[in-house]
């Protein structure tokens, strides 16, 4: 596996308690959630997603430098940030796990969602 990015070095990395997923930290602040047997991108968090606005838009380097796996709910991790802060992150309610859309109520189709511990969904 190889980052979309080459330039944006790994911090971190660990799996998920249930061994499903692999949550790795970049230098640039982003996470991505990947599968464990297949190594694919499910997810990609942006910094702005978790980061108050008053850190992410000053320009100061803040970045996770570890990321600890809940030990007994699997899509649920916390980061260890380069500030000292330290940040706990789960899907939306919503969507139940990482990488996966919510039902579509009106047949319309998949959908972005954005917000507190959101990710940022993929289209494949």
């Amino acid at each position: 596996w190889v980052p979309q990015e080459p330039t944006v070095a790994i911090t971190h990395a660990t799996y998920s308690c249930d061994s499903q997923s692999i949550y790795a930290s970049f230098g640039d602040g982003s996470v991505g959630v990947l599968s464990a047997t297949t190594l694919r991108l499910r997810c990609r968090i942006n910094p702005t997603a978790y980061l108050p606005s008053s850190i992410s838009s000053n320009n100061s380097r803040v970045y996770p430098l570890v990321i600890a796996a809940h030990p007994s709910e699997p899509n649920q991790f916390a980061l260890g940030l380069s500030d000292g802060g330290v940040h706990v992150l789960e899907p939306l309610e919503s969507e139940g796990k990482w990488g996966t859309l919510p039902p579509s109520d009106n047949g319309a189709g998949p959908s972005t969602t954005t917000g507190q511990g959101s990710s940022e969904q993929l289209t494949r």
